[in-house]
């Protein structure tokens, strides 16, 4: 009879113990995790942007309350004329989900440009003014200068709670190599009622 009423004073301290290793393992577990996605996430951009070359890459996630979140995504693409990138990896589809190639590098009066098709999972996109548009996601991108809206290739999203927002502009080409230096950033938001 002692030893259960031992057990039963004991219980309390017991459950208590069980709670703390329990939420220990919880914290190791989400700090494990953590640390380990950006390794991840760099091993899959450089095995899916192996024809071309992503010389900058910024992906970071904002929480701005507990019930919204932004992604955004950002990389600096080097390309010479006849290559490709994948900035999202394909998964295996047909469909390329967001591909930039560059076809030609050129020269116009305000200064250099470059002549790039962009597969966007069949979506359409569009252009500032400054933009020539030769076909379906074909275009001619002039420098971004001040004026970037006027410079850049977009697409814009909204669907319910969550906004989706792309962006390419050229940063410049280089004289020597005649590579061109493409800027891509890509932005995911998405917030609950409140």
């Amino acid at each position: 009879m002692e030893s259960i009423s031992t057990f039963t004073m004991d219980l309390p301290r017991l459950l208590c113990l069980a709670i703390a290793l329990a939420g220990g393992l919880l914290a190791l577990g989400s700090f494990v995790r953590r640390h380990r996605y950006p390794s991840a996430v760099m091993q899959r951009v450089g095995a899916a942007a192996a024809p071309g070359k992503i010389i900058y890459h910024d992906a970071p996630t904002v929480r701005v309350a507990e019930s919204q979140r932004v992604d955004r995504m950002r990389k600096l693409i080097r390309l010479v004329p006849g290559e490709y990138v994948d900035v999202l990896e394909n998964r295996g589809s047909p469909v390329a989900r967001f591909r930039i190639s560059l076809k030609s590098v050129g020269q116009h009066s305000d200064g250099p440009t470059a002549h790039i098709l962009v597969s966007f999972g069949g979506t359409q996109l569009s252009c500032g003014p400054a933009v020539t548009e030769l076909d379906h996601n074909e275009f001619i991108l002039p420098r971004s200068g001040r004026d970037e809206p006027r410079t850049a290739v977009f697409h814009y999203h909204e669907r319910g709670e969550a906004l989706d927002f792309m962006r390419i502009k050229l940063r410049g080409i280089d004289a020597d190599s005649g590579a061109a230096e493409i800027d891509v950033m890509q932005v995911s938001g998405g917030w609950l009622h409140g």
